[in-house]
């Protein structure tokens, strides 16, 4: 991404005047108007007033590679698609998508795609550094591994999970980015091939008592470079903050990415909306409607990341220093651990 350190002028708006920024709505109840509020927002408001008035506040950290906050994966279904690519600056993502068969015995090509593919992303990155180790305990219900994502049980959500893994697993990642020699060396193009995982036991029992074991225990092996890649570069994350920030990815999306710049982040930094656009809205029609749902993503952030400064104009985002999702002392008690 083409960033640039700036200290911004007096003249830079902190309101974007053409971006309509819809207030909550308002619903009659009796002769009273009471505003509409949805269970997610009301969660993240509880959250914010009980992080605000706790004494001390134990983060729930957890980890997310950090391939996920250069790039990110599709908010849609791409379709019969041959590959997917995100870019950012010279990091370029491609996904290859995995092949399945419908329950009519169609071959499809099937991407990972939605709010599930990160929840589970996080969860295995979380668990892996945990662990120190590579292989991974789903658990032996899909109840039991659903309540460790923090996804509601149910009928829908099982099948929806379950589709969603067999993409995440079997899909084909390549990172491509510059690389520079030593001292007058020159540069040439890095890339890197790996799929998730190399070895995927999926032996869920098709019951919902939690308490009723499958044949096996369901297990995970994730693929060397993708476990190195978290073991190397973990970023921070609040399970907690992610969990009630709803089932947006965009907002995870930019919640870890903000974990990510603002922990080296000595300076105001002002990005283009166009190099945002590229990274986070390419499934978006108009690079507009990508700022609407950008920056209404950024208020429901706030709500749970109080301490975010940012000022936007009509070309520029500008992010300034600030304390990280989850405080610098409380991610090196966690990557100590």
């Amino acid at each position: 991404m083409s960033d640039d350190d700036t200290t911004p002028s007096t003249e830079l708006a902190s309101r974007y005047e053409d971006i309509p920024i819809e207030p909550a709505g308002f619903g009659a109840v009796g002769s009273e108007a009471m505003p509409q509020m949805s269970r997610s927002k009301v969660d993240r408001l509880n959250f914010a007033g009980n992080r605000e008035m706790a004494e001390k506040v134990d983060y729930n950290v957890g980890f997310s590679a950090r391939v996920w906050a250069q790039v990110t994966l599709p908010y849609n279904d791409p379709g019969d698609q041959s590959f997917w690519v995100r870019r950012n600056g010279p990091i370029t993502l491609r996904v290859r998508p995995a092949a399945m068969s419908t329950p009519d015995g169609r071959d499809i090509n099937a991407y990972p795609f939605g709010i599930l593919p990160r929840h589970i992303m996080t969860w295995m990155a979380s668990e892996a550094y945990r662990t120190n180790s590579p292989e991974l305990e789903l658990g032996a219900s899909m109840n039991a591994f659903m309540e460790k994502l923090g996804v509601t049980t149910g009928g829908k959500n099982r099948a929806r999970l379950r589709d969603q893994m067999q993409r995440v697993f079997g899909s084909q990642l390549s990172v491509e980015g510059i690389a520079f020699g030593e001292a007058g060396a020159g540069y040439g193009v890095a890339q890197k091939y790996f799929q998730i995982a190399d070895e995927v036991q999926l032996w869920f029992s098709e019951r919902e008592d939690l308490t009723m074991e499958g044949l096996w225990s369901s297990k995970v092996r994730l693929s060397t470079p993708f476990y190195d890649s978290i073991k190397a570069h973990p970023i921070p994350v609040d399970l907690d903050a992610l969990r009630v920030l709803g089932s947006a990815p965009l907002r995870i999306d930019i919640y870890i990415w903000l974990g990510y710049r603002l922990w080296s982040l000595d300076r105001a930094t002002r990005i283009k909306w166009s190099d945002l656009y590229v990274q986070f809205g390419s499934q978006t029609k108009r690079e507009r409607d990508f700022k609407i749902q950008f920056l209404k993503a950024l208020i429901e952030i706030k709500i749970v990341f109080p301490a975010l400064r940012y000022e936007y104009d009509q070309n520029f985002f500008v992010l300034f220093p600030g304390p990280t999702p989850v405080p610098t002392t409380t991610t090196k008690r966690a990557l100590r651990s």
